[in-house]
């Protein structure tokens, strides 16, 4: 079932003996230190918006987001109103669009992998060029995600910007789900679309080039990580991917733990960071289900892992090859383990 990982893992042994480039770039980002109240209250709607894209993905137009169980019961109290749903056929992503008219907001949401152990079985790490940036890269997978609903999700975004001109834009998204929004708010920034962007265990999804890119943009920017997540870190840094930054970690608890405060989230900063998420050496696949939020509470069956609790042990072993590739490279190249690195 892992062979295909494990082939790549061990490529990627032997590609880490040598830096990725002459001269390493890490960027900090020092924007804030602390998360304020309202952020906190922010982070749980997004969080609500994430999870509901597992159930609201086929929706028609006009029709409420509403989810089963309690996975987004801010969200439903506020009626917003789907603008547009739409799918890849290929890829399998799904998203919507809808309008908030409470809080006078277009959010754009992309659901991520309904099952967690399949998606980690057949990921692999092969990226190709992007036209955001000089010398951006990004994962191939997630690029055709986003381009097999490109063109729909920023339609319906233009859609109800010109029918509503005073919200504002926000795009969410849960997993994998998370790496597609952040593709989908570079992009509507770098198209004049003012976009904030809030993602819950997202991958990372390109170069350095890319995430210094999205990370400078214009807009609220805010990759909220939790516990050991192991989906985080991956694909490895060895192969050149770096995340944007600043990230917020929920940290303490259980895997399970919904309920955090503003102290027990921490702010790190740098696109190539040994602490907050990336700093625990055991994954947890567990943790990456629970959000501020069960994020597969409305999710048809729920997530793979989650009906079969001993499928837990197994996808965290899965990861734990990939992120052994980062071990390698981090011993072979003497790099610091408990810190951002920085320019």
């Amino acid at each position: 079932m892992f062979v295909r990982i494990w082939a790549l893992a061990c490529l990627a042994v032997t590609a880490a003996a040598s830096p990725l480039h002459q001269e390493q770039e890490f960027s900090l980002d020092r924007r804030q230190s602390a998360v304020t109240v309202q952020q906190l209250a922010d982070f749980k709607i997004y969080a609500e918006y994430a999870a509901a894209s597992y159930c609201n993905g086929r929706n028609t137009p006009g029709q409420l987001i509403a989810c089963s169980g309690s996975a987004c019961n801010q969200v439903s109290a506020n009626r917003p109103s789907t603008v547009a749903s739409f799918s890849g056929f290929v890829t399998g992503i799904e998203g919507f669009v809808a309008t908030d008219p409470i809080r006078r907001e277009i959010v754009l949401s992309i659901r991520g992998s309904s099952n967690v152990r399949n998606w980690i079985t057949n990921f692999q790490f092969l990226s190709g060029s992007c036209d955001l940036v000089r010398r951006c890269r990004v994962h191939s997978g997630f690029n055709n995600a986003w381009s097999e609903i490109s063109v729909a999700a920023q339609n319906a975004v233009r859609q109800a910007r010109s029918a509503n001109p005073s919200y504002r834009v926000v795009t969410t998204g849960h997993s994998l789900g998370g790496a597609v929004a952040t593709l989908a708010a570079a992009y509507l920034r770098a198209g004049g679309i003012p976009t904030e962007l809030y993602t819950y265990g997202a991958p990372r999804v390109g170069n350095e080039e890319f995430a210094n890119f999205v990370s400078r943009q214009p807009g609220g920017h805010y990759r909220i990580t939790h516990g050991a997540d192991p989906v985080p870190k991956v694909p490895p840094f060895a192969f050149g991917y770096r995340h944007t930054t600043p990230e917020y970690w929920l940290n303490g608890g259980s895997s399970r733990t919904i309920d955090y405060g503003i102290r027990d989230i921490k702010v790190c900063t740098g696109t190539l960071s040994f602490a907050c998420n990336n700093g625990p050496d055991i994954p947890d696949a567990v943790s990456h289900m629970y959000y501020i939020n069960d994020m597969g509470g409305c999710s048809p069956g729920g997530f793979d892992v989650r009906i079969a609790p001993e499928n837990a042990a197994e996808v965290d072993a899965a990861f734990d090859r990939i992120i052994a590739v980062d071990r390698k490279y981090i011993e072979e190249n003497k790099m610091p383990s408990n810190s951002s690195m920085t320019v």
